[in-house]
């Protein structure tokens, strides 16, 4: 019985784990494995790689992505531009309409202005001159309110004839003059602003043939 007993005790010492020693400590070593960048863990390796060193990325999605948004923003620039010149279009369109509203009526008064004047030029001798000055009065009135609108007369006796402005239906040898100068007017012209109503109808200088 006595040996029984010795030979128990010594198994539970054998099998007794030993107690830590105060100050010592115990390391795990797989995490210090895991976080060691010295270790060459594949997925930290694999993250640097993906990486530009410039810090920006390489993602060929991203480079797409960002290729598209550079192409919607030249596309909105053009769009930007032509709206505005749109709108500059339509501004000038509305102003010169406004402006030459009345172009169609003025023209179609101008021969009634030109039945006014030759009343007056080829009056009768003798006619009561009160009569008379109340048809010049209207005349001018008739004048001025065409004025009103923007209507001028354009300058032609003494002027270079311009082909924009006059219209040549006679000529006249003269030496008194410069060639293409104009010496007549035969029937005036006018404008609208800047534009030609009606050109002036006139006759132009040329010099005299020489004799053979």
């Amino acid at each position: 019985m006595g040996k029984k007993k010795q030979m128990s005790t010594k198994h539970e010492k054998a099998t007794r784990p030993e107690p830590e020693r105060p100050g010592s400590t115990v390391v795990d070593r797989r995490s210090s494995s895991t976080n060691d960048p010295t270790s060459g863990d594949p997925v930290e390796e694999g993250s640097q790689r993906g990486a530009d060193p410039s810090g920006q990325a390489t993602d060929p999605e991203l480079q797409a992505v960002r290729g598209e948004a550079q192409e919607t923003f030249a596309r909105y620039q053009r769009l930007a531009a032509d709206f505005e010149n749109y709108k500059r279009r339509t501004r000038q369109e509305l102003a010169d309409r406004t402006q030459y509203a009345n172009e169609e009526l003025v023209r179609k008064l101008l021969p009634i202005l030109d039945n006014f004047r030759r009343a007056l030029e080829h009056a009768p001798e003798g006619i009561d001159r009160n009569w008379f000055n109340g048809i010049k009065l209207v005349a001018r009135q008739f004048e001025d309110t065409l004025q009103a609108q923007g209507v001028s007369q354009i300058p032609s006796v003494g002027e270079k004839f311009d082909p924009a402005q006059h219209e040549a239906i006679a000529s006249e040898e003269t030496d008194e003059h410069e060639e293409g100068t104009v010496v007549e007017e035969l029937q005036p012209g006018y404008r609208l602003h800047d534009r030609v109503l009606r050109p002036t109808l006139v006759k132009v200088a040329h010099p005299r043939a020489l004799k053979s």
